[in-house]
């Protein structure tokens, strides 16, 4: 199983002429002697997948009898380590310790966390609570749920139980019901949480986005946001807020939270390395196009004036990828319509 690489929009595809021995003598004269060729690490370990990273490191193993992360960290500082550690690890190893940092200290970050899981296919869930149960010896919805309360854990725990349906089909009726079933919840004294968490929790992507579509015709107008905003407080309105995004454009969920860590107060780093590396493989210029026309700025220049030294461009050369090879493609845009209909297409690097 591939987490990275689903063959969807990743800018990195790594070269086409992988040369394994080749990238480990690199990587090995880029680090011996007095001082290191960081510009070699930043285009090696840039350049290539996931799958070609771990090859590189079995071998040059091989050939040196040396543990490559071991080496790389030993020469390198910063963010630029951090981010270079990140993408050295295997998909599933990276992405449970991401979970579990969302977990860790003071409050549990909700929205890394559905960033993390609620993109994932059930099959993927499942391997990674085998992987977090391997690694921590827990549950990983027993690690949640202890760090939660009340309605926002039952509603993280049953994300992370998975079981929601995968199909395309939309069928109308049930959407009908479920976008009466969302408005009869926000109506009277109190919000049917339950209700909501249901319909959140199982119903596939193309289901959730006919349903809103529903859910404002029968609401005279009303989008399903507006909704939340008035009807939850706190981590649950964020939480459901966050999923409304996701199941309208996962890659303008992403264009958000990349441009959140870049403009707060000084730039969170771990948000950036997390987002730049678990999506890189898989939606990245997908983020890229969204983020260009929600901001109408270059996500490239905005990490290029936000960050600095090597980390900066360890950061570009992942999304700039292979460029010869973006620039022939055609980027299809991942927001949708009031149809629910992808309808722009433009060329991303222009």
């Amino acid at each position: 199983m591939s987490f990275y690489s689903t063959g969807s929009r990743g800018s990195v595809t790594g070269p086409t002429d992988f040369d394994c021995e080749a990238a480990c003598k690199k990587l090995y004269d880029g680090m011996k002697g007095l001082g290191t060729e960081e510009n070699v690490i930043v285009e090696v370990i840039g350049s290539h997948t996931n799958e070609q990273r771990q090859e590189i490191k079995d071998k040059y193993k091989t050939m040196y009898g040396k543990d490559l992360c071991e080496d790389l960290e030993s020469e390198l500082g910063g963010s630029f380590s951090k981010i270079v550690s990140a993408l050295m690890k295997p998909p599933e190893e990276y992405i449970i310790e991401c979970v579990k940092s969302s977990i860790a200290g003071l409050g549990t970050d909700e929205h890394s966390l559905i960033g993390l899981l609620c993109v994932r296919t059930n099959e993927e869930l499942e391997a990674l609570k085998v992987a977090y149960k391997e690694k921590y010896g827990k549950e990983m919805e027993e690690d949640v749920a202890e760090d939660l309360s009340g309605n926002i854990r039952a509603l993280m725990v049953g994300l992370i139980n998975g079981g929601r349906d995968e199909s395309d089909d939309v069928d109308d009726e049930k959407v009908q019901e479920d976008a009466k079933t969302l408005l009869e919840a926000s109506q009277g004294a109190g919000t049917s949480e339950e209700a909501y968490q249901c319909v959140f929790n199982t119903r596939s992507y193309p289901h959730m986005r006919s349903v809103f579509d529903a859910y404002k015709e029968i609401s005279e107008g009303k989008e399903i946001e507006e909704t939340i905003e008035s009807e939850f407080s706190g981590s649950m309105r964020d939480a459901y807020l966050a999923l409304v995004k996701i199941f309208r454009s996962v890659a303008g969920f992403h264009a958000e939270r990349v441009h959140t860590a870049l403009k707060g107060a000084g730039t969170d780093d771990e948000t950036l390395i997390q987002l730049i590396v678990t999506r890189s493989e898989v939606d990245l210029l997908d983020i890229l196009v969204c983020y260009q026309e929600k901001y109408a700025t270059s996500l490239v220049d905005d990490i290029a004036e936000d960050t600095s030294g090597d980390y900066g461009l360890i950061l570009q050369r992942i999304l700039k990828g292979t460029e010869e090879e973006n620039a022939a493609e055609e980027v299809v845009v991942v927001e949708t319509a009031e149809n629910g209909e992808n309808s722009t297409r433009r060329p991303l690097w222009q």
